[in-house]
């Protein structure tokens, strides 16, 4: 399975009139997370002994990505202060752990 098709399949979101949207979302998602220390396997879908060895990335980039798309109004300087929607907090938390994980060495133990 595609990130984007993950995407789309946790946003319930069939055919593929917003894909280029989604990818946009996808990839700013895990710049932000690389941009907030957080680094990304080579491989989100790594598995060893039926557990998917990255699956809170890929958690983290799926909330990160969704947060994008339901909150894409316009903002004008009149709705600034109330347009805008802080990430979620669980998301923050995530992140604060995933900056302590290191892909690589992940990788190499499995």
């Amino acid at each position: 399975m595609q990130l984007l098709d993950e995407l789309k399949e946790y946003l319930r979101i069939d055919g593929n009139d917003e894909d280029r949207s989604l990818s946009t979302f996808l990839q700013t998602s895990i710049s932000y997370l690389e941009n907030a220390g957080v680094k990304q396997p080579s491989d989100y879908y790594l598995t060893v002994e039926d557990k998917e060895v990255f699956a809170q990335h890929r958690l983290a980039i799926m909330m990160l990505a969704t947060h994008f798309y339901e909150n894409r109004t316009t903002i004008t300087p009149s709705t600034i202060k109330t347009a805008q929607q802080p990430i979620p907090y669980g998301l923050q938390s995530m992140i604060l752990q995933l900056k302590w994980v290191n892909p690589d060495e992940l990788s190499i133990q499995q």
